[in-house]
């Protein structure tokens, strides 16, 4: 018996058939390696102020200034400190008065303890402080703070900084620095 060779027809036909088998086979990793959605709010890239101490129980930080790289408006901050090794934040000032008295609507909370929290309010009116950051766009506090201290001992302050309109998916800003000893 001889062998069957096959036509030249069916030879067509079955590569007809394999062809979008393959075409899709390579598309299938580009679509693996698309970049992830622009997060809502994203504060990853703001820039610093610097922390000096001015006294052995004051920190001053100079103005930060916010960046926004995320895809939705930010209406408010959420600023957290965090400071260690039997340190405690006395209180948040500006022109030695108290921040939440100087910028309308904010708030603080937890003096007297390792972990403070101040919430700066949408941007009502263009006040020191108030903050509103478009998609793309910065903010830079117009004054810096001063952070009241329990002791002149060193210790670690780390900040931590939400949108107050915080969504799924959010970058907050962070930092986190050593503080020598006054």
């Amino acid at each position: 018996m001889t062998p069957q060779t096959p036509s030249r027809r069916t030879i067509v036909k079955g590569a007809a058939w394999s062809a979008p088998v393959v075409t899709i086979a390579a598309a299938a990793p580009s679509l693996a390696a698309s970049p992830d959605p622009t997060p809502p709010h994203d504060l990853s890239t703001s820039v610093p102020g610097t922390g000096v101490r001015q006294s052995a129980t004051n920190l001053n930080l100079s103005p930060t200034t916010f960046n926004n790289t995320g895809s939705e408006s930010i209406e408010g901050l959420t600023i957290t400190f965090v400071v260690d090794n039997g340190q405690t934040i006395t209180g948040i000032t500006i022109f030695d008065k108290d921040i939440k008295d100087l910028v309308a609507g904010a708030t603080t909370s937890g003096y007297g303890s390792d972990t403070v929290v101040l919430t700066l309010p949408p941007n009502t009116n263009g006040g020191v402080g108030q903050v509103s950051i478009a998609p793309g766009g910065s903010y830079k506090a117009p004054l810096g703070q001063d952070i009241g201290l329990s002791s002149p001992s060193a210790f670690t302050i780390s900040v931590t900084v939400k949108a107050s309109n915080e969504l799924a998916g959010d970058v907050p800003y962070t930092s986190t620095n050593p503080v020598p000893a006054a």
